[in-house]
């Protein structure tokens, strides 16, 4: 377990927050902005997740995996969040066929695994 993992069950803000529809005093615009930063930090969280699940499984990094990540979303018109959970949830599963390029470029299948250092001197 990372901290990632254990961020996340404490940050998951129900939705995300509203504008207001009136003039905030000071204060209530402090609340506001810290709502909205927890928001933000838990989103980042589940996309990091995602980011680390795919690259492990399509041995690419982590660049990769987020391009790969947004890239599907806005083909399929989704929030790169809603994505993310979606591949969270596939963990159980590594089979798990996802939605678009995020099974794989174009449908090729992912690059080899790079040899590990004990493997490369046999």
């Amino acid at each position: 377990m990372v901290l990632a993992d254990l961020l996340a069950e404490d940050l998951a803000p129900p939705g995300r927050p509203r504008r207001p529809d009136h003039d905030l005093t000071e204060v209530e615009q402090l609340r506001l902005s810290v709502v909205q930063l927890e928001h933000a930090l838990a989103s980042r969280v589940i996309v990091e997740q995602a980011i680390g699940v795919l690259a492990e499984r399509h041995h690419i990094r982590p660049r990769e995996a987020f391009e790969r990540l947004r890239r599907t979303a806005r083909g399929m018109g989704r929030r790169v969040h809603d994505l993310a959970r979606q591949v969270i949830e596939s963990v159980s599963d590594p089979r798990a066929v996802l939605p678009g390029e995020l099974a794989g470029r174009g449908g090729a299948s992912p690059r080899p695994a790079p040899p590990r250092a004990n493997q490369a001197r046999r």
